[in-house]
């Protein structure tokens, strides 16, 4: 399923989904989070860290999807088996045909 999934949705496409969705044509956006607004500009690094597909046995929420999560300015640390980023986390949700549902800006990783 790994190989599917990266062939399917790859690191590139959600970098740039990324980046169209938060920095648009600026070269830094704004990031609220429970502690406090931040700037972040528009080449920091950007890091893939999971890649999966949801399915549900009920139709809730999105129903079945493919989700991304990012590490913006990369992963600060790693510590028993959890993820710290720079900055912060974003995850992207995509339906089934690969169409981007929404972004999800977070501190801690999902």
């Amino acid at each position: 399923m790994a190989i599917f999934i990266d062939n399917f949705l790859t690191d590139s496409e959600v970098k740039e989904d990324l980046i169209n969705t938060i920095w648009e044509d600026e070269l830094e956006c704004e990031l609220e989070l429970e502690r406090g607004k931040f700037l972040v500009y528009r080449n920091t690094l950007l890091e893939v860290v999971s890649k999966s597909y949801r399915q549900n046995n009920y139709q809730i929420g999105f129903g079945n999807y493919y989700v991304a999560q990012i590490a913006i300015g990369g992963v600060k640390e790693l510590n028993s088996g959890i993820l710290y980023p720079i900055y912060c986390f974003a995850t992207i949700f995509y339906t089934f045909d690969k169409k981007l549902i929404t972004v999800d800006i977070h501190s801690e990783m999902r």
